[in-house]
């Protein structure tokens, strides 16, 4: 059974493997793969990072689908209503 390795934790390593000129390790592409299970602020993390350090958005049109996940997450929102 593969281990995966927690969003925060891809994201750090990209950044420092990038930061060192050294091989992005597979499972940190594996987890980062998977984006579109991650929750909400780790997507806005990936988002950040890539602000940073582009090549960590690793498929073509990522920014975008991020966008839209993060867009189902606030329809999902339900406002408060104060009586």
């Amino acid at each position: 059974m593969k281990k995966m390795i927690t969003p925060e934790t891809a994201m750090e390593t990209f950044m420092k493997c990038k930061r060192e000129n050294a091989e992005v390790p597979a499972e940190v592409l594996e987890s980062l793969r998977n984006y579109k299970k991650w929750d909400e602020n780790s997507l806005k993390g990936l988002l950040n990072a890539s602000a940073y350090f582009p090549d960590i958005l690793i498929e073509e049109g990522m920014e975008a689908k991020i966008n839209q996940i993060l867009a189902d997450f606030k329809k999902r929102i339900v406002p408060r209503v104060i009586f």
